[in-house]
């Protein structure tokens, strides 16, 4: 994907997340689901993980590349980060440390979902700071996919949005 095509898709997948998940009963937001995490517990996870993505993306290129180096192959394509990812969840690999969503004392679903939608669009907004070229070369380190350059990262949290978007959407059925 180019840079604008991955900008509209992304800010399309999270606004599509949010319509979703706008009209569930704060009762129902908040509910856990057997084992597996709550709609609010899925939205604050996806907020976790763009919260330190963004602060990475607006350092200087300069300590990117000084911190992580640059890439020296061919990008992957988003269906091979994709894959890349699905084969690594496979290994039964789940999210640790900052990532596992902490619910907040008096948890608000208002205040829940504005905050994914800001982050998110600090993320669309970001990539204007990166060129074609840029986000093929900088990197960043992913906590399980090790170096990504910048379009790949990009390429994950769209994917990302949508991986857990499958799982609010089966949880709202039930």
């Amino acid at each position: 994907m180019t840079k604008e095509e991955l900008k509209k898709a992304l800010e399309e997948c999270y606004q599509t997340i949010v319509s979703d998940v706008e009209n569930i009963e704060e009762s129902t937001f908040f509910a856990p689901i057997g084992g597996k995490w709550s709609i609010a517990e899925n939205i604050l996870h996806l907020t976790q993980s763009v919260k330190g993505l963004n602060q990475g993306l607006a350092l200087p290129k300069t300590f990117l590349e000084q911190q992580f180096g640059k890439i020296d192959r061919p990008t992957l394509s988003y269906e091979g980060l994709v894959e890349r990812y699905l084969t690594a969840l496979g290994t039964g690999v789940t999210a640790r440390g900052g990532f596992v969503p902490q619910m907040p004392e008096n948890p608000s679903k208002m205040v829940l979902i504005e905050s994914f939608k800001k982050h998110h669009q600090t993320l669309s907004d970001l990539l204007d700071n990166y060129s074609e070229a840029d986000l093929d070369e900088y990197c960043i380190k992913h906590p399980l996919l090790k170096n990504l350059t910048i379009r790949e990262f990009y390429y994950f949290m769209h994917y990302h949005i949508l991986h857990h978007r499958k799982a609010i959407l089966r949880y709202r059925e039930l």
